[in-house]
């Protein structure tokens, strides 16, 4: 699984989960193609019906999943919404709708979630969380560069650069407001969008195609500014050592608290740690532990790293290291960025390259191959390169998963990924894979090889069959055996599945729950939507959620039998991965196991645990401090307080206060 919609919405001023406006137009007709990683994927479509009238068509497809939306609106003069009528499916096929009406002072809403009338003073610019309102830069124009949203907040203007594209001259438009860090919108000379423009995902004018990557590049120098201030100003190069005093540190080797500890680092290592007995060196940086606890940095094990606000959100849940699943060449860039400090984020520790065969449902990013000599070729670029594994992905053809390992272990490269289209898990690990991505893929394969796991098959059919798995069966203990004698881990990903099954309209997720009131407004609306789950046949609500269970208890099954799980998420950066080991001690794994999992068990997988993964004289500072027990109760891990990577320190109120997130 890649990146989906929450991040490619994130790009259109779309919430976690559902949409924001997008920003309408102003002439009779405007067609837009809508591109993933180079790949026309959709379209959507604008006409003026009438002056200030407008009526769109938005159609995205990614491998059998994409929204699609009809919506009728109209706009006063100044650009503000006063009327919306939309109706659609969501990206995952559910129904959506959403009713607006601006009429004598009293603005009035409908959508999945809120059903909510109130008066107003004033011009105010309602945004949708299904559909499109009125024209944003041209009501922001108006309200000289600030206005009111409802249901609530605020959003900012500035023009930030001026560019020509062929025969357009464009303004790059910076909104602030709607999400962690500013939104960027490129818009004509009459203040009509012409594009949002993103690393991952872009919506351009049809015709204007070959201009993204220019736009792009204008666009990344602009954002760079940003980030790179951020990299100068938040972190704190200590001259001198650090001692953290009278802390409770976490022995990740052997998965225990040992109270009243001192830690002293100088020069990116650890020099010291004193157990019961104070250290007496003077220090630079005094940090005192008292009430807290001090663990290794965390390790997220499924990324898709891109620009934005990625890295501020890994490094300030504690995550110092990640391992990229797929992505395009400029991950190298970004990597080297990160590494000479010109950007802030967690050091990707193992990046892969990934491989799928092509055809309409191939993956979106990644190199995409016609025959099993283009794969081999590709193995050997990817090697050379300097990455670290090969992932094969849905829409390579089953003869080809073996010669293609059997090339990856030539340059001791390891293989993992999605389990291809009519084949099974177990076929996959006897053709040589070393690891399982996410656990659906496990879960397929006592469901036999005639599924297509490059459609929405790969999700629906775990959903409405695992409730009814024995994990108790032959064929179940037959696999682990398996999985054991090849040494397999497994990579979960349970946080992308649990609101896939488990997401309701109207329902804030449990991921969400205790947590939502740290977000931007507009971030929260969404949130309280709920809704990101897939389409439940009628009947079969429980079934789902049951089906969630078997995910857990499975999860737990593997941790029992002595398979390696390696915590990832594939998921929103940092707020996701402290829920992936929530949903761990769910499952029933210990607190102290899964925490020593996601640090000293992930360094040990990837070689690297001489340097990383505990806290122990000698190895790379990499640690964060959370407040309160995280083995009493998991959640504190979300209380972090301070961040050391390399022997720098992070002050996760700085990092949060920079995304517009309140600080736990």
């Amino acid at each position: 699984m890649l990146p989906g919609n929450a991040i490619f919405r994130m790009l259109l001023l779309i919430g976690f989960s559902t949409p924001v406006c997008t920003f309408a137009q102003q002439q009779d007709t405007i067609r837009y193609s809508l591109i993933l990683t180079g790949n026309i994927k959709g379209e959507k479509k604008v006409i003026e019906t009438s002056p200030g009238m407008f009526e769109s068509w938005y159609q995205y497809n990614d491998r059998g999943r994409g929204d699609s939306l009809h919506t009728i609106y109209r706009q006063d003069s100044d650009g503000f919404p006063t009327y919306v009528h939309a109706i659609g499916k969501d990206y995952f096929k559910k129904p959506i709708s959403e009713d607006f009406s601006l009429k004598d002072g009293v603005a009035t809403w409908k959508n999945t979630a809120e059903n909510e009338s109130r008066p107003v003073t004033g011009k105010a610019f309602y945004t949708c969380l299904n559909g499109e309102s009125g024209n944003m830069i041209k009501a922001l124009k108006a309200g000289q560069h600030k206005i009111k949203l409802l249901p609530f907040g605020e959003a900012t203007l500035e023009v930030v650069q001026q560019h020509k594209a062929g025969d357009q001259q464009l303004q790059l438009c910076r909104i602030s407001g709607m999400y962690y860090t500013p939104e960027y919108i490129w818009a004509d000379e009459k203040n009509v969008t012409f594009g949002y423009i993103g690393d991952w995902f872009s919506m351009i004018r049809k015709g204007y195609e070959p201009y993204v990557k220019e736009l792009l590049a204008v666009q990344q120098k602009i954002e760079r500014q940003h980030d790179s201030q951020l990299a100068k100003t938040i972190p704190e190069k200590v001259n001198g050592d650090i001692l953290i005093r009278d802390v409770t540190l976490f022995d990740a080797e052997k998965a225990t608290l040992l109270p009243h500890t001192d830690v002293l680092i100088g020069a990116g290592k650890i020099k010291a740690v004193s157990v019961g007995k104070p250290i007496t060196a003077k220090a630079a940086r005094i940090v005192e532990g008292r009430g807290q606890t001090l663990l290794p940095g965390f390790w997220d094990m499924h990324v898709h790293m891109g620009d934005g606000p990625e890295g501020i959100m890994h490094i300030a849940a504690g995550v110092t290291h990640t391992r990229d699943m797929g992505n395009d060449t400029s991950l190298l860039t970004l990597r080297k960025e990160i590494d000479n400090g010109e950007l802030i984020g967690p050091h990707l520790e193992v990046i892969s390259g990934l491989i799928d065969g092509a055809g309409p449902m191939a993956a979106p990013t990644g190199i995409l191959i016609h025959n099993e000599e283009e794969g081999k070729k590709f193995v050997r670029m990817f090697a050379d390169k300097g990455y670290d594994q090969i992932k094969l992905y849905s829409s390579i053809k089953p003869e080809w998963v073996k010669p293609l390992i059997a090339e990856a272990k030539k340059y001791h490269m390891r293989v993992c990924g999605h389990i291809p289209a009519f084949m099974t898990a177990a076929q996959a690990i006897e053709a040589g894979y070393n690891e399982v991505t996410h656990m659906n893929m496990l879960l397929l394969n006592f469901f036999g090889d005639t599924i297509d796991t490059r459609t929405p098959q790969r999700f629906a059919i775990p959903a409405q069959r695992a409730a009814s798995l024995d994990l108790n069966s032959a064929p179940v203990k037959e696999f682990i055996a398996l999985m054991k004698s090849r040494n397999i881990a497994s990579d979960p990903t349970l946080v992308a599945f649990e609101p896939m099954l488990t997401g309701r309209d109207g329902v804030i997720e449990e991921k969400n729950k205790d947590i939502i009131t740290h977000f931007p407004l507009q971030i929260q609306r969404g949130m309280r939507a709920g809704g990101s789950g897939l389409p439940v046949p009628p009947g079969m609500d429980t079934t789902y959620i049951q089906s969630f269970g078997v995910f857990l208890k499975l999860t737990k099954l593997l941790y029992d039998s002595g398979i390696r799980i390696v915590a990832g998420t594939d998921g929103t950066a940092g707020f996701d991965y402290q829920r992936e080991l929530e949903l761990y001690v769910k499952a029933g794994i210990p607190a102290e196991k899964v925490l020593q999992l996601a640090t000293f068990g992930t360094a040990e997988y990837t070689g690297k645990s001489k340097e990383l993964g505990s806290i122990k004289v000698g190895k790379t500072a990499d640690m964060v401090l959370v407040a309160g027990d995280p083995v009493q109760h998991i959640s504190n891990i979300r209380k972090t307080k301070l961040v050391i990577k390399n022997g720098v320190i992070y002050d996760p109120a700085k990092l949060y206060k920079a995304i517009s997130v309140v600080p736990f």
